[in-house]
């Protein structure tokens, strides 16, 4: 190849040089910029400042991006700037601009919030390349440490979503960074909060925080503290799909400044006051269709009608008597869904949900609202954050997903919608101890109590929270209660701007708490507020919460999870519109079979609530209740073996319950050929210690355990603590009650136990072994008690000292028949209140807007820092207090 002289090869070099400068010296300088400032940050803040963002100049800080003759041409320059809005807290701004390659300020492009926090500051950020770290604040403490990456996600955060999707989120970040590839954002939560903290960049990777003299240490490319981690509880940024086009493009067009919210609330009245309107002249042209769109929503479920209630344990409900006549086939009757296989339940219980529907609209008899009542007794209610909502008053975003862990998904049963955006009222969220958004005062609130109960009520005028309170999500005021309708006297119930007359009949949803403490979801299509809180009236509803509307955005699911050894297939082909099969990505051994609550609910992405949302949302579990599946028999070899008649099955009818769930149950089952043992399980969560807190002399007896001594200190026993069974040598709390003591099943000791106790590993439920009164303990007969008791799932075993026996009610043995005198007991367990649902905040009174409406209007910055306090929740009787709006 032949080389270039050297005069001939820079000869050229300076022409696009001299043809950029001459460019840039053409090229108008922003009409908005002071070629006085005496640099480009001042030059930045001042042209921020006259768009309405108060910052100074040490509040710019530049970070990486195109510089020189690149960066004065094409743009590209980054600043990031802690600026606020007038009256709002201070928050970062991502702000585009052009710089001349000597860094003079030539132009200032958009701006962006990229945190957006409503309740705390953001501090001056530092920066090292596309990495940001900065504290934020509230009241002079410092609450957690954030980190931004400019530079975007990595393309393997998409990798579960649809080109559709991908595109989707492109758009979104584009609106709200500038740029398709987002911002990363990481949020460390100090716990507990400091009053004085700093940070620092360490080395090349490493992010050190000092708080109130705890040495932290962040490692911002993992999101993950790798010292003093036990002081920051760490939130990292993650995606979930978008909705479908019709609900993205909404909040899309919603979020552009020049169009708003108010804008976007008169063109959804306009919509659907219109599409009301059609409807209703297709009902009045073509008739009623009313009877075949229920059975088209239903499908096969309409064939398996509930006739009757238990009377022992008042499940299902009565039916729901119609207010329309005459009623449409089926109307108000309850479904069971003991078939149903895309609901999994506890093996020998009743089936905890039932699902039917109503007309409450009798100026619209053609629409339906559509319900699923369920037991709290048997199913606990949880809810999640949004990956994007609710909007966090501290910057912390949700993780948007129900916890990738064995233990919890084998037990998830359903998820359904949560409430307004936070943009509609900043109603209060907290999920498993982390509050997002701290309550408002009268507000209409759904809880989760510590011990697993569900509770519903107004909240009171203090914005304290109660220590026994996990989770709690709010909205709006109470839309049922004391038998009425919008006691509180609100005139807003969403979908309209607001002032105008709410007549929009649109998707609505809501979750109430029954007179029967039981729970319910009501969904339905074009209907207004009156007309759902009519269906929670005709359900005997007590309190009634007015959740999120509007289709796409409101929908129910049943799940059915399942590890790969135990799943069955369907045994048919899915119908696509309302089913759906699939495994988890993070746990690829278990199995999901997911359907909508009807065929018509048209939420954003189903299977919506079992996947990651962007939106809050609420999700059910079954609890622990017995009394489980059946004894698997096993052979000396550890093999199965067929049951003999009769063996491994449980009773439950016919013992000392003295309510539900069940407190006992038992069985029998052969350990080897001449031997059969009896077999008592009890569930912790249903008995106290006799003369405990909470019990009196008349509270039913369960179970007693006699026939060994009492514990001496450092001897195994069994233990039961706070609802929870536990073994070991020492009690786990100064009131812990010894149930029994004994050794370890290997141990001479052992050789000459009759009973044997475990605790279940699942569930911790007592499973307790005893030998009938004519066998002779042996060192056999307890490896095989051992062994059933492994078999059975208990890792925890103990044999027995003495000659121990149960004693159902203290007078039955485990067969349940009457036995010999009871000798003293070591143990006495009574019954106790399981968890299930209840009224909470029952004294809070009702009061007009005049009181809750400006307390609610106010911004959340304005709240101070919750508290814990002590709870007036106790009262037992569903109160007169509810919950406020808007």
């Amino acid at each position: 190849m032949r080389r270039v002289p050297p005069l001939i090869q820079t000869s050229w070099r300076p022409v696009p040089y001299a043809l950029a400068l001459a460019l840039i010296a053409v090229w108008r300088r922003g009409a908005d910029i002071d070629v006085r400032a005496p640099n480009p940050r001042a030059a930045l803040a001042e042209v921020l400042r006259v768009r309405g963002l108060d910052c100074d100049e040490a509040d710019v800080i530049w970070v990486a991006g195109p510089s020189g003759v690149r960066g004065a041409v094409g743009g590209g320059g980054r600043a990031l700037v802690r600026a606020n809005a007038r009256g709002e807290t201070k928050d970062l701004y991502l702000v585009d601009a052009r710089l001349s390659p000597e860094g003079a300020l030539l132009e200032v492009g958009g701006q962006w919030n990229v945190t957006r926090s409503i309740g705390v500051d953001e501090g001056r950020p530092i920066v090292r390349g596309s990495l940001a770290a900065y504290l934020t604040s509230s009241d002079g403490t410092t609450t957690g440490v954030h980190t931004l990456d400019v530079g975007g996600h990595a393309i393997a955060t998409y990798t579960d979503f649809t080109p559709l999707q991908r595109w989707q989120v492109g758009l979104t970040n584009l609106q709200q960074t500038g740029r398709t590839t987002g911002v990363t954002h990481v949020a460390f939560a100090l716990d507990p909060p400091a009053s004085q903290a700093s940070l620092a960049f360490e080395g090349n990777d490493r992010l050190g925080v000092v708080a109130d003299g705890r040495r932290i240490v962040i490692d911002p490319a993992q999101g993950v503290a790798i010292e003093g981690g036990g002081w920051v509880r760490a939130a990292p940024e993650t995606k979930a799909r978008p909705g479908n086009l019709v609900t993205w493009s909404v909040d899309r067009v919603r979020a552009m400044p020049w169009f708003g919210e108010e804008k976007m609330q008169v063109v959804k009245a306009v919509a659907f006051t219109a599409l009301d309107w059609l409807k209703d002249t297709d009902a009045k042209v073509f008739g009623d269709t009313s009877a075949r769109q229920v059975a088209e929503d239903l499908g096969a479920l309409a064939d398996t009608r509930v006739t009757y209630t238990d009377p022992e344990i008042g499940w299902p409900p009565a039916p729901m008597k119609p207010l329309i006549t005459p009623p449409l086939p089926g109307e108000g009757a309850w479904i069971s869904l003991d078939r149903d296989p895309f609901l999994s339940h506890t093996e020998g219980t009743p089936v905890p949900f039932v699902t039917s529907f109503i007309r409450s609209d009798r100026q619209k008899p053609q629409t339906r609202i559509y319900v699923t009542m369920w037991d709290p007794r048997q199913v606990a209610l949880h809810m999640e954050a949004g990956t994007v909502e609710p909007v966090s008053a501290t910057g912390e975003a949700g993780p948007g997903v129900i916890p990738r862990t064995p233990e919890v998904l084998r037990r998830v049963v359903g998820g359904f919608n949560g409430g307004f955006q936070a943009l509609h009222g900043e109603y209060g969220m907290e999920a498993n101890g982390i509050v997002y958004l701290p309550p408002k005062p009268y507000a209409a609130t759904i809880l989760e109590l510590r011990d697993g109960t569900t509770a519903m009520g107004a909240w009171p005028g203090s914005t304290d929270i109660p220590d026994e309170i996990l989770s709690y999500r709010q909205n709006m005021t109470a839309l049922v209660q004391n038998d009425r309708f919008n006691p509180w006297g609100r005139t807003w119930w969403g979908g309209t701007p607001q002032g105008w007359h709410d007549n929009v009949h649109t998707t609505r949803s809501g979750v109430c708490l029954t007179k029967e403490n039981f729970a319910g979801y009501f969904w339905g299509n074009d209907i207004s507020a009156d007309v759902l809180a009519q269906a929670m009236l005709l359900a005997r509803c007590a309190f009634g919460v007015h959740l999120d509307m509007n289709p796409g955005l409101a929908g129910f699911e049943f799940y059915n999870v399942q590890p790969k050894a135990t799943w069955k297939p369907l045994g048919r082909p899915l119908q696509q519109d309302w089913e759906w099969e699939g495994t988890f990505r993070e746990l690829p051994d278990f199995h999901v079979r997911a359907r909508r609550m009807i065929k018509g609910m048209s939420h954003m992405n189903f299977p919506q609530y079992i996947h990651r949302d962007g939106r809050d949302f609420f999700y059910l579990t079954q609890r622990p209740v017995l009394p489980g599946e059946k004894i698997v028999p096993h052979a000396a070899d550890g093999k199965a073996r067929p049951p003999d008649p009769g063996e491994g099955a449980w009773r439950v009818q016919g013992l000392p319950q003295h309510g539900f769930p069940y407190a006992v149950a038992t069985a029998w089952a052969r350990v080897d050929d001449e031997h059969k043992v009896r077999v008592l399980r009890v569930d912790p969560r249903t008995v106290r210690a006799a003369a405990s807190a909470g019990t009196t002399e008349g509270t039913p007896t369960i179970v007693s355990f006699e026939g060994t001594r009492r514990a001496r200190p450092g001897e195994l026993a069994v233990w039961l603590g706070d609802r929870v069974f536990l073994s070991g040598a020492a009690p786990p709390s100064p009131d812990a009650l010894a149930i029994a003591v004994g050794s370890l099943p290997g141990s001479p000791e052992a050789a000459s136990a009759r009973a044997m106790v475990g605790i279940q590993d699942e569930d911790g439920m007592l499973d307790w072994i005893e030998l009938p009164p004519d066998a002779t303990p042996s060192a056999a007969l307890t490896r095989a008690m051992d062994a059933l008791l492994a078999s059975m799932g208990c890792s925890a075993r103990i044999a027995l000292a003495g000659d121990a026996r149960a004693l159902l009610a203290g007078t039955l043995d485990v067969a349940g028949e009457p036995t010999s005198p009871p000798r003293t007991a070591v143990a006495r367990l009574v019954r106790g209140d399981a968890p299930s649902a209840r009224p909470y905040f029952t004294s809070t009174p009702i009061v007009s807007p005049s009181v809750w409406q400006p307390l609610q209007s106010q911004r959340v910055r304005y709240f101070q820092k919750p508290k814990k306090a002590a709870s007036d929740a106790g009262a037992p009787a569903p109160g007169g207090a509810s919950d406020a709006g808007h």
